[in-house]
């Protein structure tokens, strides 16, 4: 840690040195307006809401990244996932079956946190509404007024799920009186073609409109593999043309209205839809086979995505007095489609061969994931009481509630050697009816002891309520089935593949011979009360220093089997500087944190077999584990060196320590047995390097005409880190000897496979903007070094086989170019 801490601080100050004489040279220039959004205040600085009102960024005592539209724009930012580069701590993983991006921040969040089961620690709020689900609309960055990615527990004024941060999307409001617009049009490699554009409408002197949209594709960047050549193998049954796995084709539209008859009343009302019909990220070989390349994967599952979302959202606030403001936020969203997988990623090819009992080898080598249906409906209100103006205190109060009903179908299939291979097993998960419900109650004020002193205290009490109605789960059992219907082809062996997509559990089993219910009926209650007490203090001319404790709650879990988990809390200590220097051209926000964090949720797959090695279920399994550490520090650095010369630096130094929890990786072994549990104290998280940093320059040449040309470079650094939990496979506490155990080679893996290499990566652009900026032309290129950068790690064919590592990764190299017009 000091060593990585001492690298950090050494090239921190090598650059504010550098740059000094330049800052100090033109310290008599007046301060160049920082692009970074279109709310700012008479001096330049950004407005941001992460106090639940509006307050500069440089005087919010909390470690916020904020970025305007334009940013976002220079930056190629187009969704969250790109985001990620930007923000200190933040980290972020992609699930295929459900189309989600899963966000970890200062080293805690939940790989399984896509459907209801699993709830994340970072919250997604937009416009002010939280989002259950990071799919849909939700992860879309388009016609933003800003985005703000909050760090630290938000428990007390943004409350569910903000355990250790929250992200919050400002959209762009309608503007009263302003007729405007703006489209924008992007074409580049493996045939990307996007466009997105925006108007502004002022209807009458109290009433504006805006329309906003975006479509966006790409064509897979894993290309598909030939079928296998060998006797007996049906090649009609592989994929070797059509839509490829990590295909894009996205289009959203957004539409708002305000309204303001007076001074006193206004009301925003936004409705947006999404449609997302590309393809799944897929796990890909880690090392690929010979004559393969590793963007490539042997299918025999189609890639299939079919989903939607909408979203409306209301937003009121009514001036009873002047110095005292009500609010009421609402909103209700439903995402569902569906998704077809290929499970087994072509991990182990067909031989041709069988064993004894006429199944094709290698067995178990066919997954197939189908979400068959989902549907996801969410509704939220809100009521707010604060105080506006300058008090000698501020203050908040609210309420609460919150109702979500989720359904979904999510099939599983499994055969031996490929997909016209002999039955294995398989699964169908029907949860028809589950619902949670969240309420609460905040209060938070900031007492102004001086004029330079503040001092804020929140209480946020709540209280959720989950359980599933009538979840079944439908799964391959044997019983009942004679030697003729076990028999290759016989009736017990016809498997799922999304039969009788309307069918009752009750029906399908009596559809589908061999099949048993287990029933998923569940209910628990959790309440909680979360707090924040903070000082913070300006410590000179544009100089503020702040320290703080929070908590952070998130209720516990209801599980497939019929389980619960307990809640997990977090508790967080944090000291933190923000400083303007040299006339305001350097800004350095530092923020220092220790978070204590128990009964920390874990999330997996385990897959249970008989003594033969037969699947007898798979299941997420959700466990507690004592608790986990996390302390850390973030920097993030802005200076402009001229007018015409920009530097951006943000990076994060952290170290997370697991504390005791015993667990079977059930990505290598069988999780009904056991002696494969192991002891995991002491293991780093997932998606937390020791260092990362992104550092980004520009520079603005201006031409005679008055248009000007810039290009601008940014690059990421992370140390090696770990992709799960488990930290690999050498754990010093496994019994490798027990016979029992069927895998007399475990433990000996390596480490290798669940752990992401240090790695740059690099991004470049040029622009040109027209002497009146109403268009620009740009070229770009991401990923310069084409870096094979894994978000995930995953394992296929043990303990039959030695194992076959896969990977989800981030886009290889794309470049393109990009024009956009104003009006």
């Amino acid at each position: 840690m000091m060593r990585y801490a001492l690298v950090a601080s050494t090239a921190l100050a090598t650059a504010i040195c550098a740059i000094t004489p330049a800052l100090a040279q033109d310290a008599a220039t007046p301060a160049a307006v920082q692009p970074t959004a279109p709310s700012q205040a008479s001096d330049g600085d950004i407005i941001v809401t992460a106090t639940r009102r509006e307050t500069t960024l440089q005087s919010t005592p909390i470690a916020v990244s904020a970025f305007g539209q334009a940013q976002l724009d220079k930056q190629q930012v187009k969704d969250v996932t790109d985001l990620a580069k930007y923000v200190p701590s933040l980290q972020f993983n992609q699930q295929g079956d459900q189309s989600a991006v899963l966000l970890t921040l200062r080293g805690i969040g939940n790989d399984s946190a896509y459907t209801e089961v699993a709830d994340p620690e970072v919250a997604i709020y937009v416009d002010g509404i939280y989002s259950p689900r990071s799919q849909g609309a939700s992860v879309l960055m388009y016609d933003m007024e800003r985005v703000e990615v909050l760090r630290g527990p938000q428990g007390t004024l943004f409350g569910r799920n903000a355990t250790v941060g929250a992200l919050s999307l400002i959209s762009a409001k309608p503007k009263l009186g302003e007729f405007e617009g703006t489209v924008e049009v992007t074409g580049g490699n493996y045939d990307r073609l996007g466009v997105r554009g925006a108007i502004n409408i002022p209807i009458t002197d109290t009433l504006a409109a805006r329309v906003a949209f975006v479509t966006d594709r790409h064509d897979g960047y894993a290309d598909f593999q030939p079928a296998p050549d060998i006797a007996g193998i049906n090649k009609s049954a592989f994929v070797t043309t059509g839509k490829k796995y990590y295909a894009a084709d996205q289009q959203s539209v957004r539409g708002s209205l305000l309204w303001q008859p007076s001074d006193k009343f206004s009301w925003n009302l936004s409705a947006e839809g999404f449609w997302d019909t590309g393809a799944p990220v897929i796990g890909l070989l880690q090392t690929p086979r010979a004559g393969t390349k590793r963007w490539s994967t042997l299918s025999d599952t189609a890639a299939d995505t079919d989903r939607y979302s909408v979203a409306v959202r209301s937003s009121m606030n009514y001036d009873l007095t002047d110095g005292i403001q009500l609010g009421y936020i609402a909103g209700w969203s439903r995402i569902g489609g569906s998704t077809q997988t290929d499970a087994d990623a072509g991990a182990l090819p067909p031989t041709g061969q069988v064993d004894a009992n006429g199944n094709d080898l290698p067995l178990g080598a066919f997954g197939e994931n189908r979400t068959l249906s989902s549907r996801y409906d969410f509704q939220s209100h809100e009521l707010q009481l604060k105080s506006t103006g300058e008090q000698a205190i501020d203050w908040i109060l609210g309420a609460y509630y919150s109702h979500e009903k989720n359904r979904i179908r999510f099939d599983i299939d499994q055969r031996n050697g490929y997909r016209d291979g002999t039955f294995s097993w398989a699964g169908s998960f029907i949860q028809a009816n589950r619902q949670i419900d969240s309420r609460a109650v905040f209060g938070q004020a900031v007492w102004h002891v001086t004029d330079a002193l503040r001092v804020t205290g929140g209480l946020r009490y709540t209280s959720d309520k989950k359980e599933d109605i009538g979840g079944r789960n439908v799964t391959y059992s044997g019983d009942g089935c004679s030697p003729a219907d076990l028999a290759p082809g016989g009736a017990c062996q016809s498997g799922i593949f999304g039969a009788y997509p309307d069918a009752t559990a009750q029906e399908l089993v009596n559809l589908l011979p061999g099949y048993s219910i287990s029933s998923n009926d569940v209910k628990g209650k959790w309440d909680k009360l979360t707090y924040l007490a903070r000082v913070d203090a300006d410590l000179a001319e544009d100089t503020l220093g702040y320290a703080s404790i929070s908590t952070g709650f998130k209720s516990g879990n209801i599980q497939d089997n019929a389980g619960l988990t307990d809640p997990e809390t977090l508790t967080n200590y944090e000291v933190g500087l923000k400083t303007r220097m040299f006339d305001r051209r350097l800004t350095l926000n530092l923020a220092a944190y220790y978070s204590d964090f128990k009964g920390y949720q874990v999330n997996q797959a385990v897959t249970f077999r008989d003594d033969a090695g037969n699947v007898i279920r798979s299941q997420i399994v959700t466990q507690n584990a004592k608790g986990a550490k996390a302390y850390g520090l973030e920097a993030e650095l802005t200076a402009n060196l001229t007018d015409n010369d920009r530097l951006q630096f943000s990076g994060t130094l952290q170290k997370t320590k697991l504390d005791d929890l015993e667990s079977v990786d059930g990505r290598l072994y069988d999780g009904g047995k056991a002696s494969s549990i192991v002891q995991l104290q002491g293991n780093e998280l997932a998606h937390a390097p020791r260092f990362s940093a992104t550092a980004s320059y520009e520079h603005e040449f201006e031409l005679a005409s008055g248009a000007t040309i810039t290009p601008r470079i940014s690059t990421h650094y992370e140390t090696k880190s770990w992709l799960s939990y488990f930290n690999g496979d050498a754990n010093p506490f496994v019994n490798v000897n027990d016979p029992a155990d069927n895998m007399s080679d475990r433990g000996t893996n390596g480490t290798d496979w669940d752990r992401q290499k240090a790695y740059f990566r690099s991004d470049a652009s040029l622009r040109f903007t027209s002497a009146d900026q109403n268009y620009s032309i740009e070229a770009f290129i991401q990923n310069i070094e084409n870096g094979k950068i894994r978000t995930n790690a995953s394992a296929f064919g043990t303990p039959r086989y030695d194992p076959v590592f896969l990977s989800n990764l981030q886009p290889p190299r794309t470049w393109g170019v990009r024009a956009k017009a104003n009006f």
